[in-house]
């Protein structure tokens, strides 16, 4: 029965990204806060259609998201489920991703729109200042930047590999608080996979690392802080929790 679930969501997130992505479309003409209403609405109707297959979630520590809005997440990345979740978490975000994703018919215009930023991981140096002028001007603004240091999705159970340093220099040029998320979306949610797995996800919003470290030992402390939590979490999925 799982499996027929797991299956059939595949055509309700669709429906969903189709229905809102169509019929929003007038908001493309309008300002930001207008548009920003079109990923609230699709991102938590995403989060409720997971009842479908089982999956709740459960979300600690939203107090360490700092007051005075333009700040960092800086989240683990086990699946696609956290990149549609955030918006339901954290005020005003946006994204830094690849420019391939532009590619995704309607969604490249909607994060366009509310201040996504696309980046082309091949394009060195000018790649890197482009990106950080236009995250100061995001933060600067009072959106919340979602970053994921790992740059890829990894399994619950694989070692992380070592966080890449751009959000070293975002957090250096910009020099705003870094939020770091722990979670195990993986485990229920799994890469690559059809399947979902019922369960209840963990995302734990950790207290955040102010700005004036230098960048090697922020990155350190980022991961070191993200991964201990992650220790915490279970990391294969138990048929007797369902």
């Amino acid at each position: 029965m799982q499996k027929i679930k797991s299956i059939l969501f595949l055509p309700i997130l669709w429906g969903i990204s189709l229905f809102y992505f169509v019929i929003m479309l007038p908001v493309l003409l309008m300002n930001y806060k207008q548009a920003y209403i079109v990923p609230i609405l699709w991102t938590k109707s995403v989060r409720w259609s997971l009842k479908f297959v089982g999956i709740k979630i459960v979300v600690t520590g939203l107090e360490n998201l700092p007051k005075k809005q333009g700040y960092i997440v800086a989240s683990k990345h086990q699946s696609a489920m956290e990149t549609l979740l955030f918006h339901t978490m954290v005020p005003n975000v946006f994204y830094i991703f690849k420019r391939s994703l532009m590619c995704i018919p309607l969604a490249g215009l909607y994060a366009l729109k509310t201040g996504c930023v696309p980046i082309d991981r091949a394009g060195g140096a000018k790649t890197m200042r482009i990106m950080l002028s236009k995250a100061q001007k995001n933060l600067n603004k009072g959106l919340n930047l979602v970053i994921f240091p790992e740059g890829t999705r990894t399994k619950p159970e694989e070692i992380s590999p070592e966080y890449h340093p751009g959000v070293a220099f975002l957090y250096d040029h910009c020099k705003v608080p870094v939020v770091p998320v722990a979670l195990n979306t993986g485990v229920f949610w799994p890469k690559n996979k059809i399947m979902k797995y019922p369960g209840t996800v963990q995302v734990h919003f950790l207290p955040p690392i102010q700005p004036g470290m230098e960048k090697r030992a922020f990155l350190k402390k980022l991961k070191d802080t993200i991964e201990s939590e992650q220790e915490k979490l279970p990391t294969k999925w138990n048929s007797k929790e369902c």
